[in-house]
């Protein structure tokens, strides 16, 4: 009932608008139109068929988020994951597509998106909804996004955010300088450091360096980013070269790493004596098993060079990148394997033991390692003009040459006859021409377009991953139509037809026998196909305030997920997954000279057969799984979510920012004790409570020192704790988390929280759960940050 109450109170809004407005004959509607609904609003633009939701770079940086992913996880239609992945309109989280440019911003191995300093960010823009031609085909949405341009006069800006080390020894310094250089060109500079020791135990001997009384080093999460862009000064550059470059270091967590002591060489072959004490005795050694667990290193690198000019009678742009990528994750974070042989494989526990637990490793090395690198060289042209009566139209073409490289091992599978090493060398072109068009004619618009993409899986094909069907090409229509209901309101209806590439992890393979952990490259694969429907209206009710609807339904089919290759009795990567999403976003919108706020509600059901590509992470590890059965609630299902974003200024020194997300309770699965799932009847039939996180942001610019902002943040404000997820994936664990969902199906059994394995402990014959406490099932509480902030002029 939801929906169509919305619709009916937005049509009174309509209503009410027309009736207030008296509409003069269409000729005079057309130039009232331009004049008051396009000049005059916060929204996008008026006579568009897409949902589109707009960010200034400088009001992302005042808000209380630490990212770009954060303040788009507070826009209509977007659930963030307990990962920080983003799922717009129900969306997998490698759907979203970011562009700097028109060119994508994203490493090809997986789709991933780059990560840009929030203080370079110029324009952003969420298409959520019936995108142009121009835009790329993605099944979940486009983030659109552009630099800051260089003013004719140097400025300036420092911040700092820290809590003292107090909490999580969180510290972030982002810095910002631009200025004119020669000959109307002007130089930016940019760079963001966000070092972390977050909420889950640190655990490891991370390194640190003493400069200068002050220690220094990474800690849990570190996240490095720069950008440096060199453009003709103005609001308007011809020409601009944009270089962005980021790493980020990560020392995960997991309780199974956890433990610190001396532990004794095994005596006899089953290791029937394996324990750990806190001090040394005769046999046995230090090992702090947190410091045995991999670790994350990823460097990336974008050089994005733009140049427009007017030609024939309309506007012609051309752009030209390089994207370069490379990921490792091993036991120091270097390219080095030497540490994944079978004999420094994880030791666990014994089961049925008073003196040890088979869920924690007591020696010991990590099995796994992977390198993956990449590189994309990008182009594309672009034309648009105008044409009388508010008409446009455009056109565009481009292309890219594709290299994804991948050394995997995992030595989990050794003695079992499975392959260990995964590897692919692979090279693959890619390219698109479009032709997009808007029409207007007595008051009625017409927006329409055709986007053709081609993809192929190119060289790198191995017999492993099956025969390539070679180039394929895709046709994606772009239809909508708008009608100016007043002078404030356009209502318009949108119909496309959405095609997206599989990511290259799935297409190489070079393994003949596996376990189910992770399925076969299938070079066969296709691209994936999305059809919505959306109703829209957007309505403004002044120059300062505005809101939007919109009512969508979206059909997904040709997702990548697993499915038994016959022949090897052993998941490959298929075109098998569907999905249907169906929901209502409405906005209210308010901009003024002292501040502004948006307010979103969203609701919304995500079904589909499959939430990840790779699968349900629990079940036998060799052989048969089920197959999904029917339709269920994707992960990211939430039905109703609601934010609000706001900022405040109180004369020339007090401001004050808010971020606050209110959501419905996601879905999770029950599990049985200690049984394999027959089908996937039951995945995710129960649900969470509901979600608040709020989180508030207060600056005071010194009356003396007006160049410097002392203030506090506060993150979580009410300091709300709850459940996230119900289970993890116990890899390298050969049976709990791994065969069976124990977290699961402790959950289920009592209802407790903090994950369970089962086991008899004393051996006396009456097993139960053990009780792990495991803090990565729950949310952050909450954080304190003093800022400081220095800006010039």
């Amino acid at each position: 009932m939801t929906p169509v109450v919305l619709l009916g109170l937005f049509a009174v809004v309509a209503a009410d608008s027309a009736q207030r407005d008296t509409v003069p004959p269409v000729p005079a509607a057309v130039l009232r139109l331009e004049e008051v609904v396009v000049r005059a609003s916060p929204l996008h633009d008026m006579l568009s068929s897409a949902s589109v939701h707009l960010m200034d770079g400088s009001e992302i940086a005042r808000l209380p988020v630490s990212s770009l992913s954060g303040a788009v996880a507070l826009k209509a239609g977007v659930v963030a994951s307990a990962d920080g992945a983003l799922h717009v309109r129900g969306g997998r989280a490698g759907e979203i597509e970011e562009v700097l440019g028109g060119i994508p911003l994203v490493e090809p191995i997986r789709g991933l998106p780059l990560e840009v300093p929030l203080l370079s960010l110029g324009a952003v823009s969420l298409i959520s909804g019936a995108p142009d031609a121009e835009h790329a085909g993605t099944l979940a949405g486009t983030l659109v996004l552009s630099t800051r341009t260089i003013g004719v006069r140097p400025e300036g800006e420092l911040r700092w955010a820290t809590d003292g080390g107090l909490d999580t020894q969180y510290d972030r310094i982002a810095g910002r300088v631009s200025f004119p250089l020669v000959r109307g060109l002007g130089l930016l500079a940019s760079g963001e450091a966000r070092l972390d020791g977050t909420y889950l135990p640190s655990l490891r001997t991370l390194g640190r360096r003493q400069l200068l009384g002050g220690s220094f080093g990474w800690r849990d999460d570190n996240h490095l980013i720069g950008h440096l862009k060199l453009a003709a000064t103005g609001s308007d550059p011809r020409l601009a070269l944009d270089l962005i470059g980021s790493r980020r270091v990560a020392y995960p967590y997991d309780p199974m790493w956890s433990l610190d002591g001396y532990t004794n060489l095994c005596e006899d072959f089953m290791c029937s004596d394996r324990t750990m004490t806190p001090d040394s005795t005769p046999g046995s050694f230090r090992y702090r098993a947190a410091d045995h667990f991999v670790m994350s290193d990823e460097r990336n690198l974008a050089v994005v060079a733009q140049a427009w000019r007017k030609l024939a009678g309309g506007r012609v742009s051309v752009a030209l990148a390089e994207i370069l990528t490379r990921r490792i994750v091993s036991l120091n974070g270097k390219d080095d394997e030497s540490y994944a042989i079978p004999v420094r494989g994880p030791t666990y526990g014994n089961y049925e033991s008073d003196f040890s637990d088979p869920f924690y490793i007591y020696a010991g090395d990590s099995p796994f390692f992977q390198r993956r690198t990449s590189s994309a060289l990008r182009g594309r042209t672009d034309w648009s003009r105008e044409v009388r009566g508010g008409s446009r139209l455009g056109a565009g073409f481009g292309g890219a040459w594709v290299t994804a490289d991948l050394r995997e091992l995992d030595l989990s599978t050794v003695g079992t006859g499975a392959d260990s090493m995964r590897t692919f060398q692979a090279r693959a072109p890619e390219g698109f021409a479009y032709v997009q068009g808007r029409w207007v004619r007595e008051g009625l618009v017409l927006n329409g377009g055709l986007r053709a993409q081609y993809f192929t899986a190119g060289a790198g094909v191995t017999p492993e991953a099956g025969s390539s069907p070679g180039g394929i090409w895709t046709f994606s229509p772009r239809l909508g139509i708008a009608y100016p209901i007043s002078v404030r309101d356009v209502f318009s209806l949108a119909y496309s037809r959405l095609h997206q590439d599989p990511a290259r992890d799935f297409l190489y393979e070079n393994r003949a026998s596996i376990s189910n952990r992770q399925p076969l490259g299938n070079a066969a694969l296709e691209p994936s196909t999305v059809i919505t429907y959306q109703a829209a209206l957007k309505h403004v009710f002044d120059e300062t305030w505005a809101m939007q609807a919109a009512f969508f339904f979206r059909d997904l089919f040709g997702q990548v997920g697993p499915r038994v290759d016959p022949t090897r009795n052993a998941p490959r990567y298929e075109n098998a997954e569907e999905g249907a999403v169906r929901g209502v976003e409405t906005s209210v919108l308010a901009r003024g000279a002292t501040g502004g706020f948006e307010l979103h509600y969203t609701f919304m059901i995500a079904d589909g057969t499959m939430s990840d590509e790779e699968g349900v992470p629990w079940g036998l590890r060799y052989g048969t799984r089920p197959a999904p059965v029917g339709d269920h609630p994707l992960d990211w299902d939430r039905r109703h979510s609601i934010a609000f974003t706001g900022s405040w200024q109180r004369g020339k020194h007090l401001s004050f920012s808010c971020a606050s997300l209110i959501g419905s309770g996601l879905p999770w699965t029950p599990r049985e004790l200690r049984q394999l799932d027959p089908d996937f009847s039951n995945i995710n039939t129960r649900r969470f409570g509901w979600s608040e996180n709020t989180s508030l942001a207060a600056q005071w610019r010194m009356r003396f020192l007006r160049a410097m902002t002392l203030g506090v943040e506060i993150r979580n404000l009410f300091d709300s704790r709850g459940e996230q997820r119900v289970s993890v994936d116990g890899y390298p664990q050969p049976i709990i988390n791994t065969i069976y969902d124990d977290y699961g199906a402790y959950r289920t059994e009592t209802g407790n929280t903090g994950g369970a394995y089962w086991d008899d402990r004393n051996g006396d014959g009456v097993p139960g759960w053990v009780p792990v406490h495991d803090p990565r099932l729950f949310r952050q509480g909450r954080s304190v940050w003093m800022t400081l902030s220095v800006s010039l002029p």
